[in-house]
């Protein structure tokens, strides 16, 4: 669902970080990058449908991710929760999950962000092409045998460095971050409901995570789509510092909170709903 809704996003962010380097290379073409701008451009062009270019590779890329992702989470939380015993009461926090440290928090996130997101890698890098107007793939299959043709295997993943750097950190904050204000939002003197308290702890802590590693995300962009610009991130982070400025690593940062923060709303809320439910079926059938 949230693949779906919030395509046009992903799909704007992408050709908002595309453009400045477009503009390098042809000094002729003025650049507007604004959201109202972008979004008019590729309508025109592509049509509305063309907002929602790339969805397929989202949804074979995010599903699958999404679901391996909170697997693993939960795997490794489980572990700690086993070893940490916390004196907080379940009910207290109003959350079926564990309660664990910040540490633990942050490395559960980690750990489980980096391990996926090299699994799918390929279907990502594959996600970003299509999304871009740089390349012209008529097929998933086809994006696929001509990366392995020009590129090699080591193709589809370009830019897993700087996508590393970015979900390990992004996932980990976010989790510290979403149990925090769980923990401050249920010991509120206020009667504040399960599904508010889970949704509002999403919402800001997608936020701060998506602010602190947006340059990651930009980064990984350029690396994806001009591999041969920027062969890597530490090359292609010093590149655009010197040519662009600082500011162009937060370029596509308004369309990326606005996805980030909805699909975690979204995905979250919606996660521990279930994770409840299932909890009290077990309970029941026992």
């Amino acid at each position: 669902m949230s693949c779906v809704l919030l395509q046009p996003f992903d799909l704007v962010k992408t050709r908002i970080q595309q453009q400045r380097q477009q503009l390098k290379n042809d000094s002729r073409k003025s650049l507007n990058n604004t959201v109202l701008r972008t979004v008019k451009d590729i309508i025109e062009k592509e049509n509305i449908i063309g907002l929602w270019k790339g969805t397929v590779p989202t949804i074979l890329r995010n599903v699958p991710g999404s679901a391996l992702y909170f697997f693993t989470l939960s795997e490794i939380r489980r572990i700690f929760s086993l070893k940490h015993q916390k004196n907080v009461s379940q009910n207290l926090i109003k959350s079926s999950l564990p309660v664990l440290s910040n540490k633990d928090n942050l490395i559960a996130g980690m750990v489980s962000r980096g391990s996926v997101g090299l699994i799918m890698m390929p279907i990502t890098v594959i996600k970003v092409r299509y999304e871009s107007n740089l390349y012209n793939y008529k097929s998933i299959w086809g994006a696929f045998t001509s990366i392995i043709r020009h590129e090699g295997v080591k193709g589809l993943f370009y830019g897993y460095g700087a996508t590393v750097i970015r979900d390990a950190p992004y996932a980990g904050l976010y989790l510290l971050f979403y149990e925090r204000w769980k923990l401050f939002m249920s010991a509120s003197s206020f009667t504040i409901a399960t599904p508010i308290i889970h949704m509002t702890s999403a919402i800001i802590a997608g936020l701060s995570a998506t602010t602190i590693t947006h340059p990651f995300d930009m980064l990984k962009t350029r690396v994806q789509l001009k591999p041969q610009n920027y062969p890597n991130i530490w090359l292609g982070a010093l590149k655009i510092f010197k040519e662009e400025g600082f500011l162009r690593f937060f370029d596509g940062l308004s369309l990326r909170l606005g996805r980030k923060t909805t699909q975690a709303a979204i995905n979250w809320t919606i996660y521990e709903a279930l994770v409840t439910w299932f909890q009290q079926r077990r309970k029941e059938n026992r």
